[in-house]
């Protein structure tokens, strides 16, 4: 995805990440953006129409390694149980060592009226949703997950903990560790959606 993009549109995509990382997603700014690589505003919207677009590039650049992360995982000769765990370890593992990325997912409530942003996030949980519940059928097949909750609602179940997890993460400061956390929470769930 960021191979697409010109050198100064990369540029300002990284800065968008850096300035998210400082001051949340209010700090985006086509202004704040422009001051950090000390470019005028008007060389700016030579690459960017807007605030919009910058975003929906981010959230592009963001849907690219989330779901790649997932569709590689479902591709690897493990367990159901095995690959839910690396899928959900691995999300962690990347929100943890960026943690601009966990904010600019959870921030949709911030985009309101921008159909556009709303869309791209939407995409993104339907890929990994449908990748979830592949690999949920799986494990019904082999008998590891119960059958007496359909496949989409564990689906739910499984993404809202992890989307919990990491809001509560991020409205902490970022004060624990979340791939820790992580581990316990897999643990729960295999608890919960295992056959008896």
């Amino acid at each position: 995805m960021k191979d697409k993009l010109s050198n100064r549109q990369s540029e300002i995509i990284n800065t968008a990440i850096k300035l998210i990382g400082e001051g949340g997603i209010q700090a985006l700014t086509i202004k704040n953006i422009s001051s950090e690589i000390g470019i005028a505003e008007s060389a700016l919207y030579r690459h960017f129409k807007s605030k919009t677009e910058v975003l929906s590039t981010l959230l592009d650049f963001l849907g690219v390694i989330i779901i790649s992360h997932y569709e590689n995982v479902n591709k690897l000769k493990i367990s159901p149980f095995g690959k839910i765990e690396k899928m959900i370890s691995g999300q962690l593992k990347i929100f943890a060592e960026n943690p601009p990325y966990a904010i600019v997912i959870l921030s949709d409530g911030l985009y309101k009226n921008e159909k556009l942003l709303y869309a791209k996030i939407f995409k993104i949980m339907e890929g990994a949703k449908s990748t979830f519940i592949k690999i949920i059928d799986e494990g019904k097949n082999t008998g590891e997950i119960r059958k007496d909750i359909t496949s989409e609602q564990i689906a739910f179940v499984i993404m809202g903990s992890v989307r919990l997890t990491v809001n509560q993460w991020s409205l902490s400061g970022f004060s624990f560790d979340l791939k820790e956390k992580g581990k316990s929470l897999i643990k729960t769930l295999e608890t919960l959606i295992q056959s008896s």
